[in-house]
């Protein structure tokens, strides 16, 4: 992996699924409203209605909607002469009168149906609609629009199987595919869990807006991405969501694309999904922003890591602790940023409740050449205590001390390692040899020099 990461140049949370059905459905449904609007197309003849029967049906129709009545611009709303209640009292006598013919009854159960719907009584809603089928020869609109408030109150009800019987009479009374209608079925279908046919139907969805050249809906897309991931169909799952995040880049989307590609096994685009959300100024959490430095930690990109890190503590997301300053000096410490590195270790410190991160800041000075600062490190180590390994903390206060000829300091620490751990006795006997050989031969030196 290139260690500058042009891999990020790459280009799991199922969200409620039910809130995104109830937009697209407030989108569609148009219940009720005015008991004659209809299209002006009417490709059957159906019986006259008359004028008596229109009367009753606009007095009735005012009083579930008076915003309905006609007026001049401007003028207020009529009086309603009574409620919706009122309005079904009304409807339902008329419905009693002889003579009349099928349009008429057909209308007046329509206007019947809106003012249940009115009234949130959803049961009587769907008879009167059921009623208004039922009435012989009714126009191909007022047809259309029963069948398809049908639909829609028999989903509401989730009772998603007569939902599909009415949208597929509705589509088969259509020339023209609707796509909107379409995601209404798939989504029947995923609520009944038979996943097979949602898909075949999500993807008709997209077909009829390409086929129609209209704009694919995110929530159309995002479907086919469920449906994908209940079939354990990975490989699609990831090809829909590339698609998706082209049109809409969302963080969740990111985020379980990365899941996918993780899935995968394919680790460089998992880390390139993430790392394009950040970019993107999706990541506001400490632990989004402490993964996604871990992450590229583990590829071996370490300054981008540190980056990730200090950018998190400039903006107060991450918090200045010993893990996380651990992990910037560690970052730092992997890119070779040693004068950054030291910073952190020596902030990291300050949280520490052992020696562990003061002997990772001498060993960060003494590869500095900063072995005067780095002896005082080992020996605040030293003194800390709780180390993992004694012996090695000795072993290098000693190297540390040779450096500054600090002869008999040095052979101190080299004597308590040998003594911490038997593995370092060879080694620091010799080093204890090499010191007693180098003092004597400066000494004889200095004797030499000085005539003493």
């Amino acid at each position: 992996m290139n260690k500058r990461l042009a891999v990020l140049s790459f280009l799991w949370v199922l969200p409620l699924l039910v809130s995104t059905l109830s937009q697209e459905l407030n989108q569609e449904i148009s219940l009720g409203g005015s008991a004659f609007a209809e299209e002006k197309k009417k490709t059957r003849k159906v019986p006259a209605m008359r004028e008596q029967t229109y009367k009753r049906l606009a007095e009735a129709q005012v009083m579930i909607d008076p915003e309905s009545a006609p007026r001049e611009e401007g003028e207020p709303a009529p009086d309603p002469g009574g409620t919706p209640r009122d309005a079904v009292g009304l409807l339902l006598k008329l419905l009693e009168r002889r003579g009349l013919n099928s349009y008429e009854a057909a209308q007046i159960w329509n206007t019947l149906a809106f003012a249940y719907y009115t009234l949130e009584d959803v049961p009587n809603t769907v008879k009167a609609y059921e009623k208004v089928l039922e009435q012989g020869t009714i126009t191909e609109a007022l047809e259309q629009s029963v069948i398809r408030a049908l639909f829609q109150l028999y989903y509401s009800q989730e009772k998603y199987g007569r939902s599909i019987e009415y949208i597929e009479r509705w589509e088969a009374m259509r020339d023209i595919p609707d796509a909107g209608v379409t995601f209404i079925k798939a989504t029947a279908y995923y609520q009944m869990e038979d996943f097979r046919n949602a898909l075949q139907t999500a993807l008709r969805v997209e077909q009829i807006a390409i086929e129609q050249e209209k704009t694919i809906k995110e929530n159309w897309w995002y479907l086919q991405v469920v449906l994908y991931n209940e079939l354990k169909d990975i490989d699609n799952v990831i090809n829909v969501l590339e698609k998706l995040i082209l049109n809409y880049p969302k963080k969740q989307y990111w985020m379980h694309l990365a899941g996918m590609y993780s899935e995968k096994n394919f680790d460089d685009k998992a880390l390139s999904a993430y790392y394009a959300a950040y970019t993107q100024d999706m990541f506001e959490k400490e632990s989004e922003l402490i993964m996604l430095s871990q992450r590229l930690l583990n590829a071996e990109v370490p300054y981008e890591a540190a980056v990730v890190l200090e950018k998190g503590f400039k903006a107060g997301i991450i918090k200045e602790n010993e893990k996380n300053l651990k992990l910037l000096a560690t970052s730092y410490t992997m890119a070779q940023e040693m004068s950054k590195a030291i910073d952190a270790w020596r902030s990291a410190t300050k949280f520490a409740e052992d020696g562990e991160l003061q002997y990772r800041l001498a060993q960060a000075l003494a590869n500095e050449d900063r072995h005067k600062e780095a002896v005082v490190a080992y020996q605040a180590a030293l003194d800390s205590g709780d180390l993992k390994d004694e012996g090695d903390v000795n072993f290098w206060h000693g190297i540390s001390q040779m450096q500054l000829e600090s002869w008999d300091a040095a052979t101190k620490a080299f004597r308590a390692a040998a003594k911490a751990d038997k593995k370092m006795q060879k080694q620091s006997r010799q080093y204890i040899r090499y010191i007693s050989g180098e003092k004597r031969r400066q000494e004889e030196l200095r004797k030499m020099l000085t005539g003493n």
